[in-house]
């Protein structure tokens, strides 16, 4: 990134992608499995939360 002479970072783009997210008031559970993030995450989101491919991709639509 340097050399291109580009101050930011890939995981800046994350950050953005899972701010606007929230901000387009995407559940929350939907943003951790779009992210990977399985920290905090409750056992009814850990085991009884099925989404879909669809789903998530209409949560990134939304933005």
């Amino acid at each position: 990134m340097e050399q291109l002479k580009i101050d930011r970072t890939p995981h800046c783009c994350r950050h953005t992608c899972i701010s606007m997210l929230a901000e387009a008031g995407v559940d929350q559970t939907i943003i951790k499995k779009i992210v990977g993030h399985s920290g905090a995450m409750t056992l009814t989101e850990k085991v009884y939360t099925h989404l879909d491919v669809k789903e998530l991709v209409n949560a990134i639509n939304r933005i």
